[in-house]
């Protein structure tokens, strides 16, 4: 379910604003499609950054392990990356499910690549995905009144304490594990 509190638009401001912080550009002129690594020139210690500005402004944790990674590690070893580091066609058909219609993914790609297709829109997607899992009470007091006084972070409107998300991780590794079951892509792993 979206969350009601925050706007898709206020996630896209605040990821323009995190790159533009981190990468010493105008936010205005990020494009939201637009490759954070060949367009915008950020490196990985930059999604770092990036990530953690924008936890601290939704008060969610974002994944920390790219979603190849949670595939090797939960069904099995040269699942997503083959013995050349080459991405499989069953990987890469989870990566066009998970990140949406962004050009690039393709089976046979190096996987250390795959940080190339990402956009500040994949980002704003990514937390999107947390945003959404807000839970239907606080975990404080159980009071079913959600607010936030400034349209990014929630809190209980009784008790006042932060709204509790699971983290990004839990949420990849579920969404990897429902997709499995539903369409068998690695086969019975």
């Amino acid at each position: 379910m979206a969350n009601p509190l925050i706007s898709n638009d206020r996630v896209a401001q605040e990821v323009r604003e995190a790159l533009a912080t981190t990468l010493r550009q105008d936010a205005a002129g990020i494009d939201m499609n637009t490759s954070i690594v060949n367009g915008l020139s950020a490196t990985s210690i930059d999604f770092l950054d990036i990530n953690f500005r924008l936890e601290n402004v939704f008060g969610i944790q974002l994944a920390t392990q790219l979603l190849l990674d949670h595939v090797e590690e939960d069904l099995g070893e040269g699942k997503a990356i083959d013995r050349d580091g080459k991405v499989t066609a069953p990987a890469a058909e989870m990566l066009k499910m998970y990140l949406g219609d962004v050009p690039g993914i393709e089976a046979g790609m190096f996987a250390d690549e795959v940080a190339t297709v990402v956009t500040p829109q994949v980002v704003a997607d990514g937390v999107v995905r947390v945003l959404d899992t807000l839970p239907d009470a606080c975990t404080l007091c159980q009071a079913t009144e959600w607010k936030s006084d400034d349209g990014a972070k929630v809190a209980c409107g009784s008790c006042g304490k932060d709204a509790e998300y699971p983290n990004g991780d839990d949420l990849t590794k579920a969404w990897i594990a429902d997709v499995q079951r539903e369409q068998q892509l690695f086969g019975d792993a």
